[in-house]
């Protein structure tokens, strides 16, 4: 479905499209025995279930990200450390600086900007992640990085992005996953999932009065802050969502990443594998039938780390993303 038809108001029309996504849902499970049938959580009211598919597409992706197997790294080292200061690093094709192309159905490539030329974040480059539709049920297009093994939630101080899109399914733009280790096996606990759409009015009383960020919009490069960090109180304010943790659900009930790491203090970021790092610049996993187009850029990570005499020192890197 074109983006450019429909738009924010067209994205709230949900009802009329819950049955055929619950179709499809039935079909994914009939496929997949492992899917579970509801979301992890307490028997649903009728109004909270109301507040769990407040984006029935969303809801979807919860239950297809929950299909992902939970292997354990196979290395306590961090290969390739993030340096001290505020750097820029230039990133132009797959395995360079951390960076992995991971797609299931579509492309990841790093273009010239075709979205909205004039405002590209970093000129002239951007990161382009296609998903076209695909045997399913998972379709996605995504770029891994596995630089950050073993960073608390707790330690960043930057994860931010610009994103620039030109068709989607009128809920998902491009979003932040990341894989999570509860209790420091080395193991993945969770996904955490930050969505632009859930970041204002959608995303209930945490978008409207925490995150306070401008609705998703179409052919024009948006700041997407995953942190929204309080320099007076030193909290997160941006709304995430976990696959495993039915305390923290998308829609109208998310909540803080400051309430998530409230709940769960030792929790990091760790690489599933060589090849599948913990950070995620995600486009679709959402129905098998859906289309999607769209663009990042300067993606920011900044995180506190002790040097060599266990001081306290900052790491702040964008990655500018250019053609080669």
């Amino acid at each position: 479905m074109s983006a450019t038809t429909g738009g924010k108001t067209e994205s709230r029309k949900r009802s009329g499209r819950s049955v055929i996504v619950f179709i499809f849902l039935g079909i994914a499970l009939t496929a997949c025995s492992d899917l579970p049938t509801a979301p992890p959580s307490s028997p649903v009211t009728p109004g909270s279930r109301s507040d769990l598919v407040g984006g029935t597409v969303t809801y979807l992706t919860q239950q297809l990200l929950l299909l992902q197997s939970r292997l354990p790294d196979g290395s306590l080292i961090v290969d390739d450390p993030p340096p001290f200061g505020n750097t820029i690093h230039e990133v132009t094709h797959d395995n360079q600086d951390g960076w992995k192309i991971h797609v299931s159905s579509g492309t990841v490539t790093f273009e010239q900007d075709n979205c909205n030329p004039a405002a590209t974040p970093l000129p002239n480059g951007a990161l382009h992640l296609v998903v076209v539709p695909g045997a399913g049920p998972l379709t996605y297009a995504r770029l891994r990085s596995t630089r950050y093994h073993r960073t608390y939630l707790r330690d960043l101080t930057r994860l931010d992005y610009y994103a620039c899109e030109q068709q989607n399914n009128l809920q998902q733009w491009p979003f932040i996953a990341l894989e999570i280790d509860w209790d420091g096996n080395n193991t993945i606990d969770d996904e955490l999932i930050f969505e632009p759409a859930y970041q204002s009015d959608d995303g209930g009383v945490c978008g409207l009065t925490e995150s306070q960020q401008q609705e998703p919009a179409y052919n024009v490069w948006q700041y997407w802050d995953a942190l929204r960090k309080d320099p007076s109180a030193s909290t997160y304010r941006a709304c995430w969502w976990s696959t495993d943790d039915p305390a923290f659900l998308p829609g109208v009930t998310i909540r803080t990443l400051s309430e998530y790491i409230a709940a769960h203090p030792n929790a990091a970021i760790v690489n599933r594998d060589g090849n599948h790092g913990g950070i995620s610049i995600m486009h679709g996993f959402a129905s098998a039938s859906d289309s999607y187009d769209g663009w990042v850029d300067a993606f920011t990570i900044g995180k506190d780390v002790n040097n060599t005499n266990s001081q306290r020192e900052n790491s702040t890197i964008t990655y500018d993303f250019e053609p080669q």
